[in-house]
């Protein structure tokens, strides 16, 4: 019953975890209709919304590139809160997906381009991940 668990909490992350990098913004307006849209201290724009699941919220923040003409934004950074309870979930589904430890509790996805993040900050879970080329 353990394994069935695990396997369903990690085709959730999974959907969870590349959802928001490459989106539009109006794919992710679309897609949250619950959303908000504010502006940094330095002037960029993001999307919030919160996906509800059986026991706990997630709070999602997309950060989105700049406006261009003729360009339409796309979120190239992604901001998840959740609590801290769901941490050790984060670090199993890196490990497991092989993404290559890069730093303490910071991955790389080199096939997608996509870093990933854990901290743990007043009893919640933070996810930040974000589009790098780098090698």
């Amino acid at each position: 019953m353990k394994n069935t668990f695990t396997f369903i909490l990690l085709i959730f992350i999974t959907t969870t975890v590349t959802a928001q990098i490459g989106f539009t913004k109006s794919k992710l307006i679309e897609s949250h209709k619950d959303y908000k849209m504010d502006i940094t201290d330095d002037g960029i724009e993001y999307i919030t919304y919160t996906l509800e699941f059986d026991t706990y919220n997630q709070f999602v923040a997309c950060y989105l590139t700049e406006k261009k003409e003729g360009e339409e934004q796309m979120c190239y950074k992604a901001l998840m809160i959740e609590p801290s309870s769901e941490t050790n979930n984060w670090i199993k589904y890196f490990n497991n997906e092989n993404y290559v430890k890069i730093d303490a509790m910071v991955w790389k996805d080199y096939e997608h381009s996509i870093v990933y993040k854990v901290s743990v900050k007043d009893s919640n879970c933070l996810v930040i991940k974000y589009f790098d080329r780098e090698l």
